[in-house]
Parts: C-alpha cells; structure tokens; sequence
C-alpha cells in the first residue's frame, strides 16, 4: 500500500496535541524515512527529539538539514541551525569549526575567529598542543589582510613539521606584504622562506638585494654566494658588488670572470662599478677594469680594451700592473703607438717605485727606437743612476756606438729585414755575411739647398734587434781631436763627446736614416691612387721622422677629415703644427684647415686661438677675419 505522507503528516499533529509526543515522533519519523529531504519535517522531528530530551537525534537531524543549506548556498539557514545544534553541545567543536567556516564565507570575520578561538583555548586548557596548532592554522586562513595571523599559522605549520605548506605561506605574505608596501614586514617573511628553501636563489637575491640598498653587507652576505648565485648575471652582479665591498678582492675576480663569460654586454656595468672605487680603492677599481679587459680582449675587441686601460691609467697614473696590461694588450691587439706611449708612462712609473732595472730594460728599448728623443735618453740615465752604474754617460755612448749595442726589440718592426731591404732600395748594397752597412757621409746641416745626396742608412746590430751603430758617429768624433785616439772610441769617450754624439744622431735622423722618405714617397703614391687606409700605416711610420713629421701628421689629419673622424684630424693636425712647415704657405694651409675642423667640432675657444694665430702671422688670410668676427661674438654670447 502506498505511503500518504498527509495523512501520517496528520495523525503525528492529532498525537502530539494530546500530549502523546513519542507516539508523535514516531510519525514524524515515518514520514523523514520515506521522504528525506522533507525539510521542514526533518526541522520538526528534531524540535521534538530536543523536546524529549533526545540531543543526540535532534543534533543529527539538524545536521543534515544544515549541511544541505550549505551546499545550497544558505548560509544564514545553515547557521541558524548549528546555533541550535550548539545550545544542545555547547562544546561540539565540529560544530564550532562549521560555524567559523560559515562565518567567514559571510565576510562575519570577528564571528569566526571567536569560535575558532574558544576551540583553541579549549584545547590549550585540555594540554592539546597539536589540537590548538591546528585551530592557529585555521585562523591564519580566516582573514588575508590579518598578517599577523596568517604569520603565526606559517610559523606553527612549521613547528607541526609541515615545512613545505609552512614555506608556501611565508613566501605568499611576502608578496602580499609588499604588494601592500609595508616592504619590512615582507622581508622579513621571505627570511623565513628562505630559512626552510635555502636553495631559493631568487628570494635569496632578493634578499641580499634589499641589504645592499641599506648597506648592509653581511645581511647580503647571508643569502647570496657562489652557489646560490650560479651563472645567472642578475645574480653574480650583486654578488660581485657583496665581494668587492667587504674587500673580499680574490673571491670578486673569480665572481667577475663568470659574470662576464656568462653576459660580455655588463663590461660596461663592471667598468662602472670598479669606477665607484676609485677615489678609496684604485685596486679595486683596476680589478674591475681587467675583468672587462679580459673580455674584450677574449672576443677581439683589443681597442675597447686599451682605451679602457688607457682611462684608468690616465685617472690613476703610475699604477705598473695597469701599464704592464696595457702595453701586452697593445702588443697582442697591433696598437703601435699607444703601446709606445705606454712604455713612456711605464718606465716613468718604474722610475718613481725605485724599480731601476725595469726601467732600464724598457728604457733601452725608448732610446733604440727614437735616440734623438731627449725624453727618452733621460730616462735611461736616470735608471743607470739609480743603479750606480759609474759614469752612465759613457755607458750610453757606449750603447749608441754600438760597442755595447742595444737589446732592443720592435714588436711591430724587425730591422733587420726591413733595414737591408730599405737600403737596396736606395742602391745600397746589403750586408754579405750578416756583418752591418757601412755609413755613408752624413749630410751636412748647411746642404738643404743643394742636391740631395745619396740617402744614409743607419747600420743595423748583427744581433738582428732593432739596434743603431754608432760607432763611425763616435769614432768621428775622436778622429777630430787626434788620429791614434780613434782606435779606443769605446773606453775614453767623455761626457762633451756624448753631446756632440747625440746632436750627430739627430742630424742623422733628419738625414733620413731611418727610412721615413722611403715610406712618405709610398704613402704619396697610396693617396695619389685613392687608397687611403693603406697609406695610414705608411705615414705612421714617416711621421716619427722630424723631417717627414709635418707633411706626414698633415696628410693624415687629412685622410681622416676624409673619413668623419674629426677628432683624430684635429689630433693630427695639431702634432703637424708642432713640427716646422717647409713653405710659411703650407704652416698656414695647415692653421687654417686646423681652425676649421675645431671650429666644426664646436670648439670654439680653440677655434678662435687658431685663426687669432694665422692672423697675426698672415692677415687677413682668405676668410680669417669673417671667421674672427663670428668665433668672438659666439664666444661672448653676442
């Protein structure tokens, strides 16, 4: 027979109005049995469970009904019904964990954390450590803008062994700490990260990053090594800046080499913060500098790398590892003259730190390759000086005549090939046998005018360096003061003897001995046909010559005014303003092409002294004094 809900429905009300309740209960239960999810009589049976004193079937009643709110969504019916459900079991904590659950999802936060705290309490009360931890971790999930709880739920979390959720919390109130900008709070939540994940390399450098901006060096120090740093440049940079910082210079090299092997772009970053250093630390600067050096160098970038040598070596001159970098870049890269420049500033910074035989070596090698530069015989004497050498006077002339010739060496030029090749060139014949030319007679000062003789070669060493023998220059000398005294050049030569010495080199260099007509001829020819970058390396080696220097600096000031480079033009130029014109016309072609490319660079202080100069010695020389009139009034602000 088919179940009539009504009419049981009925009967339970006739029966619990005669004061017959367990008999109406009973109906009641007839009817929850075979409809279930009859709500509301499901509400009243557990009503009358409560009513005969029956908690334990009301509270599952209620139970169930509001567990089906839930899920529906009701929250304000389902929470309702654990509050009855409570009045029945004050101390039903699952029924207080629903309640702080349906709380919370009803933004009723101080509602839920006052049932999850009762519990909490509770179980500290019972001596239920574990319990109430876990009360704490709940709370921490309550409310995302309560840090502090959320930060006692990571710290418990951890305490419970659970260190991976106890990492997870921590790093997620970093990031809503500092979201939030309260960036203290936040860093010292990612310590905590990264106290249980010690292999976290970004929060570590995050870390030591925060440091850094404070200045705090062994808190960066903490968080960021090698290890942790690996081969990622954001890594090994601040790494590098730690280790330089706390004067760590041997642990930096190695950091900067992998740095720079791992990203070659940040030279110019690593340059920068060696330049940080150098008003405290200029070996710390220079540690830098050759790092980047070292990179340029290893991807054939070797003017990149002088030029930074060059501006440290300028900013801190004197500093011997620099130079010494210097001139082995220069040698390796083919930069002739800048590693000539460097072996000047080299010797003279031997001199200074009392190291003489350095500074004799390299000083040899400065007079063998210019003896007519007084610079350079100065330096030599002063070593020989500073090495008690008795007399050094006489041992450079020894040197000069080639009694004790020279052990110097040109990188970029080997005499002796080049020095027998040049002298066929001019019809002299080669040296037979490996024995050196004979000099031919030198030309007198006086014969400018006359034909020009036959050109004169220096004879080259035996030894195959680039070495002069003077020894006829010096054994003329003595023929002057006696016949007999020429056999014993060597050993009585005297300090007025080396003077003369030295005025005759410089006639003979002007004399051409070194070949630079020969190369100035070739670099006419190269211009004459257009090809400029091949007579750069000719008139290079002319311009060291003074008789060639004018002409040959000129024309190359010229090729590179040709090619956009103003700047070495101009540089050019004034080295051929320097040495003396061969016509007054061609001193003052050279002025004014000189005031021009300044003029065009924006120098106009420069500019206006230039053409004030032609001026004075030309007049009104083509348009000097339109030039005059506008470099004044740009130079006043008129």
């Amino acid at each position: 027979m088919a179940f009539d809900r009504d009419a049981t429905l009925k009967k339970a009300e006739k029966l619990l109005r005669q004061g017959r309740l367990e008999p109406a209960i009973a109906e009641y239960v007839r009817v929850v049995d075979e409809c279930p999810r009859d709500w509301s009589t499901a509400n009243t049976l557990g009503e009358l469970h409560a009513r005969a004193g029956q908690p334990q079937q009301a509270v599952g009643q209620y139970t169930r009904i509001a567990q089906h709110f839930v899920d529906e969504g009701f929250y304000p019916k389902a929470a309702a019904l654990y509050k009855k459900i409570l009045k029945l079991q004050p101390q039903d904590e699952t029924t207080q964990i629903q309640l702080a659950d349906i709380s919370a999802r009803q933004g009723l936060l101080a509602d839920a954390k006052s049932y999850l705290n009762a519990i909490a309490a509770r179980r500290r009360a019972k001596g239920d450590r574990r319990g109430a931890a876990e009360i704490v971790v709940r709370l921490g999930t309550i409310d995302p803008a309560d840090f502090e709880a959320r930060l006692a739920a990571a710290r418990t979390l951890e305490e419970m062994g659970e260190e991976e959720e106890a990492g997870k919390r921590f790093k997620a109130l970093h990031d809503d700490l500092l979201e939030k900008g309260r960036t203290a709070e936040a860093i010292d939540a990612l310590k905590e990260f990264v106290r249980i994940n010690p292999l976290e390399r970004e929060a570590r450098s995050a870390l030591a990053k925060a440091a850094l901006e404070q200045g705090d060096l062994a808190g960066a120090r903490e968080f960021l090594d090698e290890d942790s740093a690996g081969d990622d440049p954001a890594l090994l940079l601040p790494l590098v800046e730690i280790e330089l910082r706390s004067g760590e210079l041997t642990r930096a090299k190695g950091v900067l080499g992998r740095l720079l092997v791992a990203d070659p772009t940040r030279r110019g970053v690593v340059a920068d913060l060696g330049w940080s250093f150098v008003g405290s630390s200029p070996e710390t600067t220079f540690l830098c500098i050759d790092a980047a050096v070292d990179s340029s160098v290893a991807e054939q970038e070797f003017q990149q790398a002088a030029t930074s040598l060059q501006e440290y070596t300028a900013r801190v001159p004197g500093q011997i590892p620099a130079l010494l970098r210097l001139v082995e870049v220069c040698v390796d890269g083919g930069l002739e003259q800048t590693m000539y420049d460097a072996q000047e500033q080299l010797t003279d910074a031997y001199l200074a730190a009392n190291q003489a035989a350095e500074a004799r070596v390299i000083a040899e090698d400065l007079v063998a390759r210019e003896p007519w530069e007084p610079a350079h015989i100065d330096r030599f004497r002063r070593a020989l000086v500073m090495l008690r050498v008795p007399d050094p006077d006489t041992l450079i002339a020894e040197r000069l005549s080639g009694q004790a010739p020279f052990m110097a060496h040109d990188p970029f030029f080997d005499g002796a090939v080049a020095a027998p090749a040049a002298a066929e060139s001019e019809g002299v014949p080669a040296a037979q046998g490996g024995e050196a030319l004979e000099d031919e007679a030198p030309v007198a000062s006086g014969a400018a005018e006359a034909p020009e003789p036959p050109k004169a070669v220096l004879p080259v060493s035996p030894s195959g360096g680039d070495e002069i023998d003077l020894t006829s220059e010096l054994g003329d000398l003595d023929d002057t003061a006696g016949g007999d005294a020429a056999a014993n050049t060597a050993s009585a030569v005297t300090p007025g003897a080396l003077d003369q010495a030295f005025a005759r080199i410089r006639t003979d260099a002007e004399s051409d001995a070194d070949f630079s007509t020969q190369h100035m001829t070739l670099a006419r020819t190269y211009l004459e046909i257009g090809m400029h970058d091949e007579a750069v390396a000719s008139l290079q080696t002319a311009v060291r010559s003074p008789r060639q220097r004018f002409e040959a600096a000129a024309a190359l000031g010229r090729v590179y005014e040709r090619r956009g480079e103003p700047a070495l033009a101009i540089e050019w130029f004034e080295r051929a303003a320097e040495a003396p014109p061969p016509t007054a016309e061609a001193g003052r072609e050279l002025l004014y092409g000189l005031g021009t490319l300044l003029d065009g660079a924006g120098e106009t202080s420069r500019a206006l002294a230039v053409f004030l100069e032609l001026q004075a010695d030309a007049g009104d020389y083509r348009d000097v004094p339109a030039r005059i009139d506008r470099l004044a009034r740009v130079q006043t602000g008129g």
